[in-house]
């Protein structure tokens, strides 16, 4: 599953890194500018009002007029975005051309006498207004009153100009997620690269190329790569020590079973024919017992990971050609048809012995044909060795796997052949079927797993 892969998890949580702090970056940079241009904004007001109170003048006691116009034209322009008014304490107001006939509304407040206030998001009927507002007091002494002074602009201008500078920075952001995006990966692939590299080590120990993990790796993967060759190390030591052990063992069996086997001779030519039979007959267990062992150890000796498989069509022929030299062999018509290159995930001396088994059961029983086929079935090879001989009994197909069960006991061999190549095929997780073949003969079927000759593809 793609949520296993290391350098799924890598590249996600440095996107999500990388796509976050991005995305607040520009959030606080378009807020930083927001208020950088608002500032500017108020500082422009600020400048209009102090010039609109230096223009007020006092006509008589009470009347309050401007006397000079305002500099910027767009005072004078009829909703030209930059308007002012005055409201006196008795409740005149009047204001600048652009305000045309409109008025601006501020929110209550008792603000001090020369207090500076600064107002947003007013609404009005010429927009949204950001505006500025200062109460002075003009007049004679003792006839003084309160002025409120207002000068404002639409706030559309503040508006656009961030969404303006968002959209700029939203490129440059993108671009920048882009580049970091493509060095985060750069990133993950090198530093996983000592990774994909012990995997090949591993391999070519899988192969049998070489016997540990060799060349040279990062200080904290070298920790990782001594355990594994420690376990390797080990782990050869073991099997060999096994090997030896059952070889030992068999060894010395065989010698007292031998010295049995001719005291059963011998009282036999005595006349004692039926306790010589006995003797054979549990000499005979025993050296089955023997030769059962000693084919699964050297089957479990032989471990998957340590095989690259084996490519069937050259070792069938091999072992035709051996075949045609026994008794009956030269008779035979022997059919093969397998295609080159198809291999099936197991070591080549238990391939040859199990399907040495087979067809050497196939030469003694079959009248004058024996058929090899092997093709690809999914992810396993699917072996067919089928001979034209007088087959088994239905009631009697699940006995010949039985260990040391011979359905005929005058035919040479010690029964074992088929319980061999039960055992071994289940060490490489395949499986062994006998059937009776139309319209007469034996079939037995190998699954293997398919050889992979592709271990090594990336998938990290």
């Amino acid at each position: 599953m793609i949520w296993r892969s290391l350098k799924f998890r890598l590249l996600a949580a440095a996107a999500i890194c990388i796509i976050g702090a991005l995305a607040a970056y520009w959030l606080v940079l378009s807020q930083v500018f927001e208020r950088h241009v608002s500032e500017r904004l108020y500082s422009e007001l600020q400048a209009h009002l102090n010039q609109l109170a230096t223009r007020l003048e006092v006509s008589g006691d009470v009347d309050i007029k401007v006397g000079d116009p305002l500099d910027n034209p767009r005072f004078t322009r009829p909703f030209g975005g930059l308007y002012w008014q005055v409201r006196t304490e008795s409740g005149t107001v009047f204001g600048s051309r652009s305000l045309w006939d409109q008025t601006i509304e501020l929110p209550a407040g008792d603000a001090a006498a020369g207090k500076v206030i600064r107002h947003r998001d007013i609404n009005s009927n010429m927009g949204e207004l950001m505006a500025i507002e200062r109460s002075v007091l003009m007049g004679a002494e003792g006839k003084e009153q309160r002025v409120q002074l207002v000068v404002a602009m639409e706030q559309n201008e503040l508006t656009n100009a961030r969404s303006s500078f968002a959209a700029d920075v939203s490129v440059l952001v993108a671009l920048l997620a882009l580049f970091l995006l493509a060095a985060a990966a750069m990133q993950v692939f090198i530093g996983l690269r000592p990774l994909n590299t012990l995997r090949q080590r591993l391999n070519s120990v899988a192969a049998d190329e070489t016997e540990g993990l060799e060349g040279r790796f990062p200080s904290e993967v070298e920790p990782l790569v001594d355990e594994l060759n420690g376990l390797l190390k080990e782990r050869a030591q073991m099997v060999e020590r096994a090997r030896a052990s059952a070889s030992d063992l068999a060894h010395g069996l065989k010698t007292p079973l031998a010295i049995l086997s001719a005291e059963g001779r011998t009282l036999a030519d005595g006349g004692n024919a039926s306790a010589s039979r006995e003797i054979d007959l549990q000499v005979g267990v025993m050296n089955r017992h023997i030769e059962r062992q000693l084919a699964r150890a050297r089957a479990r000796g032989q471990s998957r990971l340590m095989s690259a498989g084996s490519e069937l069509a050259p070792s069938f022929e091999k072992l035709i050609r051996a075949f045609r030299q026994l008794p009956r062999g030269d008779e035979i018509d022997w059919k093969m048809s397998i295609k080159y290159g198809l291999s099936a995930d197991i070591d080549p001396m238990d391939l040859e012995e199990t399907a040495g088994n087979i067809l050497d059961n196939a030469r003694k029983w079959t009248v004058d044909l024996v058929d090899v086929s092997a093709r690809a079935d999914g992810d396993q090879v699917l072996i067919s060795i089928t001979d034209n001989g007088p087959g088994v009994p239905d009631a009697q197909l699940q006995q010949i796997l039985r260990r040391g069960k011979r359905l005929d006991e005058g035919a040479p061999g010690s029964g074992l052949g088929l319980a061999i190549i039960q055992d071994v095929v289940a060490i490489y997780d395949g499986t062994l079927i006998i059937e009776n073949a139309e319209p007469q003969g034996l079939r037995v079927e190998l699954r293997l797993p398919i050889a992979k000759p592709d271990r090594g593809s990336d998938t990290l």
